[in-house]
């Protein structure tokens, strides 16, 4: 994940600021922003996991791809049908398609790679290749 320096100008915007209260988000709700699941990203010297909570959705939906230095999970969080004798009270849960793409920070054993989705929770372990490891350096005295 690359840093990106703070712009104090960027943080206080009132046309952003009135947008939220007066725009067209504020009177049609499916233009908000796509839904983005939640996701951690650990490193240790061995490798690098990153888990993603991805309730609702079936396997089928997801996909997921390593390429160029970058790890990206795809899918689709999908709405229930709906029925004709339902009433709906409230709805504040998101669906849509997703996509979050992250920069790897070292090189990968792309053969290794390996996805585990279960309950909800997808676990993606990326191991770093040889050349990416620590090495211990033995310091001779003369």
């Amino acid at each position: 994940m690359a840093l990106v320096r703070w712009q104090p100008k960027e943080s206080f915007d009132l046309d952003r600021l009135f947008d939220g209260f007066w725009g067209p988000k504020a009177y049609f709700p499916e233009l908000q922003a796509a839904w983005a699941p939640s996701v951690d990203v650990a490193e240790t010297d061995e490798e690098i996991s990153v888990v993603a909570e991805l309730p609702s959705i079936v396997k089928e939906d997801v996909d997921v791809s390593v390429a160029d230095g970058f790890l990206t999970i795809k899918g689709e969080k999908k709405r229930e049908s709906e029925t004709e004798d339902k009433r709906v009270h409230r709805a504040e849960r998101s669906y849509g398609a997703f996509s979050r793409r992250f920069q790897l920070p070292a090189e990968i054993e792309t053969e290794s790679i390996s996805a585990v989705y279960n309950d909800g929770v997808l676990t993606v372990t990326l191991p770093k290749a040889e050349a990416a490891k620590p090495k211990q350096i033995e310091v001779k005295v003369s």
